[in-house]
């Protein structure tokens, strides 16, 4: 196996932020706002328990490469777990996490590319797929040397 990434990104990685806040409206983790590197957001409960780690209106997540997002009530402090409705603009809570799913590696059981776009004036969020060459990319992970569960998950995308 080649080495992929050399000391010297490594060590760049190593000095960059583990959340980012983008404007005044939207944070980024990759894990979860509460732990950026390690923490899945699977469910109502772990979001809810990282509502309290943003002070932004959006969260957006990533790890779990999962197409979802959580919603917090204004009402009545409750998380709802949101089901994404493929090109179909869906307007926002005041308070959201928000997870576009994954181009590569998806774990959703749908093996097309996952992305959302996020509208900052609509504060609307809008879940999309698309096609790619699967067995291309498998062909590239096993030239590179990568575990082969990589490359056979991709086709089932999980």
């Amino acid at each position: 196996m080649r080495i992929l990434v050399i000391a010297d990104n490594m060590n760049f990685m190593r000095t960059l932020p583990q959340n980012v806040k983008v404007r005044g409206d939207v944070s980024m983790a990759h894990g979860s706002p509460r732990d950026p590197i390690w923490e899945y957001v699977l469910n109502t409960l772990s979001a809810r328990l990282n509502f309290d780690h943003f002070d932004t209106p959006y969260c957006f997540v990533g790890h779990t490469h999962a197409q979802v997002m959580f919603q917090l009530s204004e009402q009545n402090d409750r998380v709802t777990l949101e089901g994404t409705k493929p090109a179909e603009a869906m307007r926002l809570m005041p308070r959201a996490i928000l997870n576009p799913g994954s181009v590569g590696q998806p774990r959703d059981r749908d093996p097309r590319a996952a992305y959302a776009i996020y509208d900052s004036k609509a504060h609307t969020w809008e879940a999309r797929r698309a096609e790619y060459n699967i067995a291309e990319v498998q062909r590239r992970i096993r030239e590179a040397g990568l575990p082969e569960k990589h490359a056979i998950r991709l086709s089932e995308g999980w």
